[in-house]
């Protein structure tokens, strides 16, 4: 497991630690035993009373919030959770499809230089030096230098 997520979940653990036992019951004992095994032994949160103080890890405040939403909320305030989540992540989704919408890709982009009208592609055939023209125009060369 990455270190990040091992380093949140020795947070997690230590903030379990911390919880009153009635929140802490609400939580299944397999995620508790989870987080027990997958975190990290050599990372000691420092985590006290209160919580605003502390500068948590990004990784744990997302455990802690599905933590939260589904073991510890209302039913009522789970589904207005889950809405939100569902309309931030149509939010995101619909952002990206405008930046790379999958269906212009095949499309031909009008900033794409169209070929002049009058222009004409041919092979141009290149002719290379023979000998003696090759020795003419060293010896030319050389009296051009001085």
């Amino acid at each position: 497991m990455k270190k990040e997520y091992e380093e949140a979940f020795s947070e997690v653990d230590k903030i379990f630690d911390l919880m009153p036992i009635e929140l802490l019951n609400r939580i299944p004992s397999k995620l508790k035993e989870l987080i027990k095994e997958n975190k990290s032994t050599l990372y000691k949160p420092n985590i006290n009373e209160p919580f605003e103080d502390c500068k948590l890890k990004d990784e744990t405040l997302v455990i802690l919030a599905l933590i939260y939403r589904d073991f510890l909320c209302s039913a009522q305030e789970k589904q207005e959770l889950l809405l939100r989540d569902t309309n931030k992540i149509k939010e995101f989704e619909d952002e990206l499809r405008k930046k790379y919408n999958p269906d212009d890709v095949f499309k031909n982009k009008r900033n794409i230089q169209e070929p002049l009208e009058n222009t004409t592609t041919e092979i141009v055939k290149y002719k290379e030096k023979n000998f003696i023209q090759k020795l003419f125009d060293k010896i030319k060369n050389m009296f051009k230098k001085k």
